[in-house]
């Protein structure tokens, strides 16, 4: 058993809840920035888009390097980029004082590509490490570890509601305040990263050669389900990148709503795990789809 992995699942829990908060909160400073930089709906779907398209493809690369890199190096990779992405996303109000409008598209875009690759790296590592560490009941604590995504929603979501724009429940706050909230739990999980000691992944210490792992992946039943959780992926992140836009002349604050499916979220992930050892994990994807 491996003696910190509960500082380790803190870490890895910690990683998704950043993801979670600044996506959340992002949904949000999508109409601040239409107003203040004057942007169309268009150029603002394709900044969002940039942050999607990071993601997935850092995953893939990021996968067949893991084991050779370690689990740490690349969790402090991830949170180098995580902080590099808020000072870039943040420099757009001054760039568009000096540069003008282009210039802030590029910064607000790369800001956000880089934050989506972070995010892309920690969930490269989080997913074979807790299975690595909890190899009794991996499924289990897997289903706990992914509900730091909607936690990081509902937060995010929750400052979202309470400082962001005009409707703001509590105070306007300028959004740049708002979006550098999730480096809070960045910096959280950063330092227990800096100070644990991480275990080998499980093939290098299978032995497994780098031929195999390819060979493995390039199997058309884990090709097709990949293509399937892509799908999975653009429905939910894609919507998810505009809901509180979408909704928000259905409820007067599009937080809200937001806020609430999160919760929702939340509560099955983090109790999925006895359904799932009830039922098994495709008769929980066959309900899910239905």
């Amino acid at each position: 058993m491996v003696e910190n992995r509960g500082k380790l699942m803190w870490a890895s829990f910690l990683t998704l809840i950043a993801a979670g908060m600044g996506f959340g909160v992002r949904t949000g400073t999508l109409a601040e920035w239409a107003k203040q930089f004057g942007f169309t709906q268009v150029e603002l779907g394709t900044i969002t888009g940039g942050g999607l398209t990071g993601f997935g493809v850092v995953i893939l690369i990021a996968s067949l390097v893991i084991d050779r890199i370690g689990y740490k190096a690349v969790l402090l990779l991830a949170f180098l980029l995580h902080v590099l992405s808020v000072g870039i996303t943040l420099a757009a109000t001054p760039v568009y004082a000096a540069m003008g409008k282009d210039a802030t598209y590029q910064c607000l875009f790369w800001g956000i590509f880089i934050f989506a690759i972070a995010n892309g790296l920690c969930e490269a590592v989080i997913n074979p490490l807790i299975a690595n560490i909890y190899p009794e009941r991996k499924t289990h604590y897997l289903n706990i570890l992914h509900a730091g995504w909607p936690a990081g929603l509902i937060l995010g979501g929750i400052v979202g509601y309470l400082f962001l724009g005009a409707n703001a429940a509590a105070t306007q706050l300028r959004w740049e305040i708002v979006l550098g909230l999730y480096l809070l739990p960045a910096i959280w999980y950063g330092l227990i990263v800096l100070k644990e000691h991480f275990p080998e992944s499980d093939v290098k210490k299978a032995g497994i050669s780098f031929g195999q792992m390819l060979a493995e992946f390039a199997s058309p039943i884990l090709l097709f389900l990949l293509v399937l959780h892509a799908c999975v992926g653009y429905v939910e992140l894609g919507t998810d990148s505009w809901i509180t836009n979408i909704t928000e002349t259905l409820t007067g604050n599009g937080f809200l709503l937001f806020i609430y499916t999160s919760a929702i979220m939340f509560v099955l992930r983090f109790f999925a795990g006895p359904i799932v050892e009830r039922i098994n994990p495709l008769g929980l994807l066959c309900i899910s789809t239905v």
